[in-house]
């Protein structure tokens, strides 16, 4: 991974890859979507979370671009409810697909490979408990499949 080396831990993964995905929606792990808690209760005092900080690894093993106009957002999603119903924050995000559909078209095409996408837990003073890897995929054919997994960044 270019001059960084991440360690794996299956128990940070939010997408296992046994299956390309076709439409929008979260990353599956084991046929459910892949949603990680990293710890505490945002709602008690003291809180007992601090702010994380980390990098979402992953590996792309198959990704369309064959029409030309395919997208895929990968949204790194956090929440301090565990159904992610309301209240739910985009902590990072990567846009990936056909350069000529992207804003701007000058972007690079997409390609298998691996991507690091660096966010954190804490977002305009809040902090976030629960994280997942949502994607919302556009165009004519989309179809992407992934590995992913969390990795926390040590502290400086």
């Amino acid at each position: 991974m270019g001059d960084r080396s991440y360690s794996f831990d299956a128990n940070l993964l939010l997408a296992d890859g046994a299956a390309a995905q076709t439409a929008s929606g979260y990353a599956q792990v084991g046929g459910a979507d892949g949603i990680l808690d990293l710890g505490g209760n945002q709602g008690v005092t003291p809180k007992q979370q601090a702010r994380i900080d980390a990098v979402l690894v992953g590996m792309i093993s198959a990704i369309d671009i064959s029409s030309g106009n395919e997208t895929y957002k990968l949204k790194m999603l956090g929440c301090n409810a565990a159904n992610f119903a309301a209240n739910v924050q985009c902590l990072a995000s990567l846009e990936l697909g056909k350069g000529a559909s992207l804003v701007p078209a000058t972007q690079v095409d997409a390609a298998p490979g691996m991507f690091e996408l660096p966010f954190s837990t804490e977002q305009f003073n809040t902090k976030y408990e629960y994280v997942k890897l949502y994607l919302e995929l556009g165009g004519t054919s989309p179809s992407i499949q992934l590995q992913a997994y969390v990795a926390v960044l040590p502290e400086p």
